[in-house]
């Protein structure tokens, strides 16, 4: 897998920041689907998330986090979370539980029954840029591990991923942490400064599910540590209008859109309503940053084949 050293030069970095980043590098975080034939049956989907939500809240009322290598912080520096066992001379420290946020997420089951997942994440620190959307290029470490701290996959240099495609919990969690500055060094080396740093748990629904991957058995829940350096805001086909915006439905799902039903999603269609007009030129014409609609019906000319 492709790294980036903090040693790069000037030139190869900019190179890698500000083109356009449209392919995800491969990582354990990517959704895929498991090649190994022994993909555990699936199980209902309210049920196991019941469970494992109870195991997460149990996990969390008898664990803590290293909180205290968090405070007071360089602002280039990235402890790594460590979590352990409430017990002994850690009797007193202060449980997860008490600590994290939560985040409901509807997951849908085979049969189209909403279930909502809970999300639960803590912000570490927050960052000084702009947050990234579900849709964006992302340059982060991170480090996911499992209950019994077996880490399966860690990448202390960051990646590019794009958020769209890798596990719906690591996706939701991004936009709560912002990107960092960065600081080009005399000597043409660079540093990120004041990027976001958190952590998420969360229940495998919004993880790999029944399908087990690497050193992931089904139905794991999973904990990430992100480290959020900067982004790129992505528009996939180039349409002037951002990947996010094409989510019409606000799903998070950018494959169920397509406007003229010709197969391709709104966000790789360049003809999102099949009228023979690019969308980049019926968009925003008049350059307002407001999508033009010209007959008032309050459909937008891009997306109005009439």
């Amino acid at each position: 897998m492709p790294m980036f050293s903090k040693n790069m030069s000037k030139k190869n970095f900019l190179i890698i920041l500000f083109l356009s980043i449209n392919i995800s590098f491969l990582s354990s975080c990517k959704k895929e689907e498991s090649s190994d034939p022994d993909v555990a049956p699936k199980r209902d989907l309210e049920t196991q998330y019941i469970a494992e939500n109870d195991s997460i809240i149990e996990f969390m009322e008898t664990h803590f986090y290293n909180y205290t290598d968090f405070e007071n912080i360089g602002n280039n520096q990235t402890p790594e979370l460590i979590i352990d066992t409430i017990a002994g001379d850690n009797i007193d420290k202060t449980p997860i539980s008490e600590q994290v946020k939560s985040l409901d997420i509807e997951v849908k089951d085979d049969d189209d029954n909403v279930v909502v997942h809970k999300l639960y994440y803590e912000v570490l620190r927050e960052g000084s840029g702009e947050n990234p959307t579900v849709a964006d290029s992302v340059f982060v470490s991170y480090k996911g591990f499992l209950f019994d701290n077996k880490v399966f996959d860690q990448r202390k240099n960051p990646v590019w991923l794009e958020a769209k495609n890798v596990v719906r919990g690591f996706q939701e969690f991004l936009p709560k942490i912002k990107r960092g500055e960065i600081r080009i060094n005399p000597n043409g080396t660079y540093d990120f400064l004041n990027f976001g740093i958190g952590f998420v748990i969360f229940p495998s629904g919004l993880g790999y599910y029944n399908n087990g991957t690497g050193n992931i058995q089904p139905y794991s829940p999973l904990i990430f540590q992100v480290n959020l350096m900067t982004l790129n805001r992505t528009d996939h086909d180039n349409d002037s209008v951002l990947t996010i915006i094409e989510d019409l439905n606000g799903d998070h799902n950018f494959d169920n859109d397509d406007t003229d039903s010709d197969g391709f999603p709104n966000y790789l269609d360049t003809d999102d309503d099949g009228d023979g007009i690019l969308t980049i030129d019926e968009y925003d014409v008049n350059g307002d940053g407001i999508a033009d609609d010209s007959d008032g019906d309050g459909t937008p000319d891009y997306l109005d084949n009439d």
